[in-house]
Parts: C-alpha cells; structure tokens; sequence
C-alpha cells in the first residue's frame, strides 16, 4: 500500500482544532467552578454587568 501523505495544512487545522477544545474546555471548567464557588447569582451579574 502507497502512503498518503499529510498536507501541513490538515496538520494545522488539526493543531487548531485542539487548541480551541482546550481553551472551551478552560472556559466550561471556570465557569462551573466559579459557579460552585460564588453560586449562580453572582455568575449572571457578572455575566449581565458586561452588558
């Protein structure tokens, strides 16, 4: 069987993809610790004083 060789394109669209997980996954995890922390009051404050 002939190799298939990756562009460098797919290669950073991957690396990409990886780092975006990584920073929604960070923001997901702040928000529910925040949350278990200060309670859900203070997170929609915050959240409508940004407004």
């Amino acid at each position: 069987m002939a190799k298939k060789s990756t562009s460098s394109s797919d290669i950073y669209t991957a690396i990409l993809a990886l780092a975006f997980l990584a920073v929604l996954a960070a923001t997901v995890f702040i928000t529910l610790t925040s949350i278990n922390y200060y309670g859900s009051d203070a997170v929609l404050k915050i959240a409508q004083a940004s407004k």
